[in-house]
């Protein structure tokens, strides 16, 4: 074979494995992007254990606050 061939194949398979890798090299970086984004989405919506209980507290008074109100109307009549 001429050494031209053989450095024209040689080249071919570089340029094909370099293809491959700058191929999945992107996907995975997009991918990771994506995540990150899901993540800091995940951090915005987030509510500590804490203000779960402090919120769910202050439905429980309002009811409690709605009850009287509604038992004082039913006793008056």
């Amino acid at each position: 074979m001429d050494i031209n061939v053989i450095v024209a194949v040689v080249e071919g398979i570089i340029s094909l494995a370099v293809g491959a890798l700058t191929f999945f090299l992107r996907r995975t970086i997009t991918e990771l992007d994506k995540c990150r984004e899901d993540i800091a989405k995940v951090k915005e919506d987030y509510i500590t254990k804490e203000d779960f209980f402090r919120e769910q507290a202050d439905t429980r008074r309002k009811l409690d606050r709605i009850m009287d109100i509604l038992l004082e109307i039913r006793g008056g009549k």
